[in-house]
């Protein structure tokens, strides 16, 4: 009963609810009849996250005056028209127009997977335009996605032939949101711009590169970054048109982001070339007049340097790297003769480290691996397999990775990012991956740690949360936590800040000499010894010690993580706790 009274509501006295349409993108979408002009309309009721009275009257008003500017693009073909802007119950409503038969481009990819070049192309062509149009009156979408873009049957019926940008920045739903001291930052992680991550401004180049990611996205079935730090490999399914489009709005640097009159075109282009796929890593010789344009095709990551020479070849016309001659014909007249041309092949191994690493890509900044030594622990390059970093207990973690050439020089630099980190672990083992020789585009060496005789348990120094379940191999001097005994006698430990009410704190580790199993060892008197004077004399606190495992402790991981706690058991006030001396 209560559903069918929610679903005959009536808003703003006008429009009639008549059946839930869908939800997701910020809100409800229902179907609804606007009872003045009797007349089946869309009406968006946008979800209100629970925050302050002040920050949801923010949010209100804001999300009223995107969903204005919307509106100002009603008479464009690839915009959703939006007919009204209301408030009802202390929230947004946004009245569109009906589309029958419509989806978004999230459903038909999953129902479909990759679609072909040539579709994807259209699709974003007809994307860009609507964006271009909202750019020129000042109107930034800010959260371009394929959720956002709906694909509706054209007038004669053909399923997904129209294209429509839909939810120009009206999402409030806190998990695509985040307020800042600056105010709201509206969008979706995955497909916000660098720039953005960063606090800038949404610009129109914000919003070109969310659609790099959704046409990335559209044409390969996967997302273009693991995360925003790495390079995206260029799309193999794409045409060539589209796969330079791509890149190009991929740009990290928001100036050398490709403008929107150049992907238009480019767009175009691969539009019309319909579904050819990518799978050469060699530039082509350039055509003679009179012979189709070539198209500069590469598999691999492009470095700035092979940018700047496709860029000659395409801006050329075609003819930087040949020389032409004109010899005489029988008859008198000129005829051209293009000679050969060197073709530039760029070459990435299948095992870019090597077949013994067994890495079929490159490694990147917090990626965790277990790893077989086959030569002895720590011994000659091991066999490495990605693992998950909080669920697999992973024997190390890619802390950074170096571009420099030379061991020497790849291992000074090594050692001198991971120095801090390294400094708050116990028996810690640096390794640095080299890639393969004879790659004309190797990736970068990985900075890897791990630990003698132990496992890191999960992720090391930034690449923790908190909030994290962590393990006594995780932490260091410094940290805070909170403890939980469970009734095995063991306990979980949550990485806290330190800056709130807490149950301990890390101070640093200590040995236990001999041979004795942990049960024998008094780890609070261990850790006592060592920094009691200094940690819990006459503050009404004591130390108390930590250790991995029984299996690691025997193993030789004899390390006991020391912390200050409080003698009654409460918890640690606010703030670091200094030593007393």
């Amino acid at each position: 009963m209560a559903r069918e009274q929610e679903r005959e509501r009536v808003i703003a006295g006008r429009y009639r609810l008549r059946q839930r349409l869908g939800s997701g993108g910020g809100g409800s979408v229902w179907l609804a009849e606007d009872e003045e002009l009797r007349a089946l309309v869309a009406v968006k009721e946008i979800d209100v996250p629970h925050e302050p009275d002040a920050v949801i009257g923010d949010l209100v008003g804001r999300g009223r005056k995107e969903a204005l500017k919307a509106a100002q693009l009603r008479e464009h073909p690839n915009v959703v028209t939006v007919y009204d802007v209301l408030e009802d119950d202390d929230r947004p409503w946004i009245v569109m127009e009906y589309l029958p038969g419509t989806r978004d481009l999230h459903a038909v990819l999953k129902e479909r997977g990759p679609l072909p070049s040539g579709e994807v192309a259209r699709i974003g062509a007809a994307a860009l335009d609507g964006l271009s149009a909202g750019h020129r009156l000042g109107i930034i979408h800010r959260d371009v996605k394929p959720s956002n873009i709906l694909l509706a049957p054209d007038h004669s019926g053909v399923p997904d032939r129209r294209v429509l940008l839909t939810d120009y920045g009206i999402s409030l739903r806190p998990r695509e949101t985040r307020i800042t001291r600056s105010g709201m930052l509206v969008g979706t992680p995955g497909y916000l711009a660098p720039e953005r991550l960063s606090g800038g401004e949404a610009t129109p180049a914000s919003d070109l590169f969310s659609l790099g990611v959704t046409l990335y996205l559209a044409v390969e079935g996967t997302a273009p970054f693991e995360r925003l730090t790495t390079e995206p490999a260029v799309p193999r399914r794409a045409s060539g048109p589209l796969s330079r489009v791509i890149m190009g709005l991929l740009a990290k640097d928001p100036l050398d982001r490709t403008q929107a009159a150049q992907a238009a075109e480019l767009l175009a282009e691969a539009a019309a070339t319909g579904t050819g796929t990518t799978r050469s890593a060699s530039l082509p010789v350039p055509k003679g007049p009179g012979e189709p344009a070539p198209t500069p095709r590469a598999s691999v990551r492009h470095t700035a340097a092979l940018l700047t020479l496709a860029a000659v070849l395409v801006g050329g016309g075609g003819f930087a790297l040949g020389s032409t001659t004109f010899p005489a014909a029988k008859d008198g007249a000129a005829k051209v003769v293009a000679t050969p041309s060197p073709t530039l092949t760029l070459t990435r191994s299948a095992y870019p480290y090597g077949r013994q690493a067994g890495l079929r890509e490159e490694l990147t900044p917090g990626q965790c691996v277990d790893a077989d030594w086959k030569h002895g622990k720590f011994k000659g390059q091991p066999g490495l397999k990605l693992v998950d970093c909080y669920d697999d207990n992973p024997d190390g973690q890619v802390i950074t990775t170096v571009a420099a050439s030379g061991t020497e020089a790849v291992r000074d630099e090594c050692t001198r990012r991971t120095a801090e980190l390294r400094g708050t672990m116990a028996d810690p083992v640096l390794y640095v991956l080299t890639p393969e020789p004879g790659q004309s585009e190797p990736p970068a060496s990985a900075c890897l740690l791990f630990l003698k005789n132990a496992t890191l348990g999960g992720p090391l120094g930034d690449f923790r949360k908190l909030g994290d379940e962590v393990y006594s191999t995780q932490l260091g001097p410094g940290d805070c936590i909170n403890a939980k005994e469970n009734d095995d006698d063991t306990y979980d430990m949550t990485l806290v800040s330190c800056d709130k009410p807490h149950d301990e704190q890390m101070v640093g580790w200590t040995w236990a000499s001999g041979d004795g199993s942990p049960d024998s060892v008094d780890m609070g008197e261990l850790c006592q010894e060592k920094y009691g004077v200094d940690w819990a004399r006459g503050q009404g606190q004591e130390m108390s010690g930590w250790y991995s495992t029984d299996k690691e402790w025997e193993a030789g991981f004899r390390h006991v993580l020391c912390s200050v706690v409080r003698k009654d058991g409460g918890k640690l006030p606010a703030g670091a706790v200094k030593p007393a001396y």
